[in-house]
């Protein structure tokens, strides 16, 4: 790409070419086919159009006069194809836009291939979700599945409290006027049954008046689904709560073989709805007695982590089945045969009432333990809605 060599004023011709030998310019001796380049008494530098050096191309050039004595006897030349540089950029320009085209196309393709496996994944969480398993479904895109599981959480979540709530408006809705001829009919049964008349069917009439209690009973805690109904939140000490109900939770323990252990640190103040957060503990606990038929220990723990405080009920039971743990707390969804599957619901609500979220899990080695969270920061729902 670059031609130098040596120019005689004497001879009026070029002596040297290099790097490569070139015939055609040592032939040369005609000097006005050079132009000026070897006219000047100092160093040039400069551009050249139509150049003889490169057969006419247009040329960069660097001359330089040789002297002997003051007096020029020569030219030291050198010179650049500027048509054959701006040919070798435009081949690179080409060359890099092509890899850089083809680049671009590569990446439009993989990228299409991602946006095509991200819809699929997703079309296949969406099923699961409506299906029941979403917190089941695992991505073959393995980046996904944290934000999968963290959605599918919080889904589950609002279909739980969803369902809360339409129980609970249904309790507001048909729960007294169902109540109020049931208390009826239960003192007219009573007063009957103590008639001499009747004596033949005392039992009868004491079947259905358990009967009617039972019923009773239920309705009681389908009320306590309603929305409707106003809690009285106080500040209030956790582990307090616990202790005044510890007699109650000692004789359902003792009656059934199992023991009671408390573990309860120092937690600070909880606005709370004591009554309400009672019967929380003692549905729990009873849970937790049925689970363990042959006995065994059921533990209370309470601890913090601020601005989190932390309720735990653990049992030495059998654990709950994989393909129910995600149901619990499901009005009327209950695996036992005398349940009326409100317990857990009514457990969901008071919770949910405070603010407050609550998490069944398996133990390893054996049992189930339920963490219900609080947060100090959290206001407890005490809006009463019509």
């Amino acid at each position: 790409m670059v031609k130098f060599g040596i120019y005689s004023t004497k001879l009026q011709r070029i002596v040297a070419i290099g790097p490569e030998m070139d015939k055609s310019l040592l032939a040369l001796d005609d000097p006005g086919l050079f132009g000026n380049l070897f006219q000047a008494d100092t160093v040039t530098v400069g551009r050249q159009e139509h150049s003889v050096l490169w057969y006419g191309a247009q040329i960069l050039y660097f001359v330089r006069p040789i002297r002997c004595e003051g007096e020029i006897v020569g030219y030291i030349f050198a010179c650049d194809n500027l048509d054959k540089v701006k040919a070798d950029i435009l081949r690179t320009y080409e060359k890099t836009m092509l890899g850089s085209v083809i680049a671009l196309i590569i990446a439009i393709i993989l990228f299409q291939e991602i946006f095509i496996r991200f819809k699929r994944e997703l079309s296949l969480f969406a099923d699961a979700i409506v299906d029941g398993h979403g917190k089941k479904f695992h991505s073959k895109i393995t980046e996904l599945n944290p934000i999968l599981q963290y959605i599918s959480e919080q889904t589950e979540r609002m279909a739980r409290l969803d369902r809360l709530n339409i129980i609970g408006e249904m309790a507001a809705s048909i729960g007294h006027e169902v109540r109020n001829p049931l208390t009826t009919v239960r003192g007219f049964l009573q007063y009957i049954g103590n008639k001499q008349a009747f004596e033949t069917y005392k039992s009868h009439f004491l079947l259905m008046i358990d009967e009617l209690d039972r019923a009773n009973g239920i309705i009681t805690d389908f009320l306590s689904l309603a929305k409707n109904k106003v809690m009285d939140f106080k500040e209030s000490d956790l582990n307090t709560v616990i202790r005044e109900v510890a007699p109650l939770l000692e004789a359902d323990v003792l009656r059934y073989n199992c023991q009671l252990e408390l573990d309860l640190k120092d937690v600070p103040a909880l606005m709370l709805d004591v009554g309400s957060l009672r019967q929380v503990i003692l549905n729990i606990v009873r849970n937790g007695i049925e689970a363990m038929p042959q006995g065994g220990m059921i533990k209370i723990c309470t601890y913090s982590d601020a601005p989190r405080v932390f309720l735990t009920f653990t049992d030495e039971g059998t654990g709950i089945p994989s393909e129910i743990i995600d149901k619990l707390g499901t009005p009327f969804f209950t695996t036992k045969e005398t349940g009326t599957g409100l317990g857990l619901a009514v457990c969901y609500r008071i919770i949910q009432r405070h603010n407050a979220r609550m998490v069944a899990e398996n133990v390893p080695g054996g049992g189930a333990r339920f963490t219900i969270t609080f947060s100090q920061a959290a206001q407890p729902d005490n809006e009463v809605r019509k």
